[in-house]
């Protein structure tokens, strides 16, 4: 027997959002050799770093419907009462469905000419309100989704023909630069890695500490840029490896400290830091296990 159930927006407690954000990094904070839960139970002032206002106040309302003998859905329990507050037409606009239905291709167009020639999401949004005269236009987060993933896995054509060519000619002038890249299911390009000859050296006498970093998105494809930096002898930063990405993800990180770390020798670090990211500490704990994994400021 199949079934669904559907539920309204308002079901669950207020706190339900803060607590299991509460407990992700109360388990992340541990994986790291720090406190967050005393005898089972999250401490307190992890909840306060994550209390917002709320929607949610424990409604009942729900319908939940499952499959027959004959194939055919069939309700089977309804409750149509919404406790502790009353739907107005007027919230519609907080369900992103409804307001994507706003988004249509006149809207599309806009803003991609918006984007292009430089001007900001959010002055786009007041742009094509004035223009197009809709009150309920999908909100400046759902324009920076849309943009996002209108641009994020276009390299394909021209730009990445021209990228691997160069590539290769950097690698023709010199064997020690190297590069790695792989495709998606549909032959566009996903992500690449690169090292020159410079890097490769610089790693091999001070590849001690290194700061892996993947918070930049500057480029127009909105591909995260990710770079392993390390510090030479007079305390200046240097460039150990970059990467483009397309996601940010447990199985791209992996691709992506496997590839750097088969370029220089499989030699691991002493000490790797990055950022808070989830997705990162499988990973390095798989590729780089003698490596001392720290978060950085």
């Amino acid at each position: 027997m199949r079934g669904a159930t559907w539920k309204c927006e308002c079901w669950g407690p207020p706190d339900m959002r803060a607590r299991r954000e509460a407990k992700k990094r109360a388990k992340a904070m541990e994986m790291c050799g720090t406190g967050g839960v005393v005898n089972g139970e999250i401490e307190e002032d992890i909840l306060q770093r994550a209390k917002r206002t709320s929607k949610k106040c424990e409604c009942g309302a729900m319908l939940y419907a499952g499959i027959d003998n004959y194939g055919l859905w069939v309700i089977r329990k309804v409750k149509t009462e919404h406790d502790n507050h009353t739907p107005k037409p007027s919230d519609a606009k907080l369900v992103k469905e409804y307001r994507m239905k706003k988004y249509t291709s006149n809207v599309r167009r806009q803003l991609m000419n918006f984007y292009d020639e430089g001007v900001p999401v959010r002055q786009a949004h007041g742009c094509i309100a004035t223009e197009t005269g809709e009150d309920n236009l999908p909100s400046v987060k759902d324009l920076q989704h849309e943009i996002y993933k209108e641009k994020r896995l276009k390299m394909e054509g021209g730009d990445a023909t021209a990228m691997m060519a160069y590539f290769d000619k950097m690698q023709a002038d010199n064997q020690n630069f190297y590069h790695a890249h792989r495709l998606d299911g549909e032959g566009r390009l996903k992500d690449v890695m690169w090292v020159d000859a410079r890097s490769r050296v610089d790693y091999e006498e001070f590849g001690d500490v290194v700061c892996f970093d993947a918070t930049y998105i500057t480029n127009k494809y909105e591909l995260p840029f990710a770079n392993f930096v390390g510090v030479n002898h007079h305390g200046q930063s240097i460039l150990l490896g970059c990467a483009l990405v397309s996601h940010e993800d447990s199985d791209t990180f992996a691709w992506v400290f496997r590839k750097w770390l088969s370029c220089m020798g499989d030699k691991q670090p002493g000490a790797i830091l990055t950022d808070q990211a989830a997705a990162m500490r499988k990973p390095l704990a798989e590729v780089m296990p003698n490596a001392c994994h720290r978060w950085y400021i």
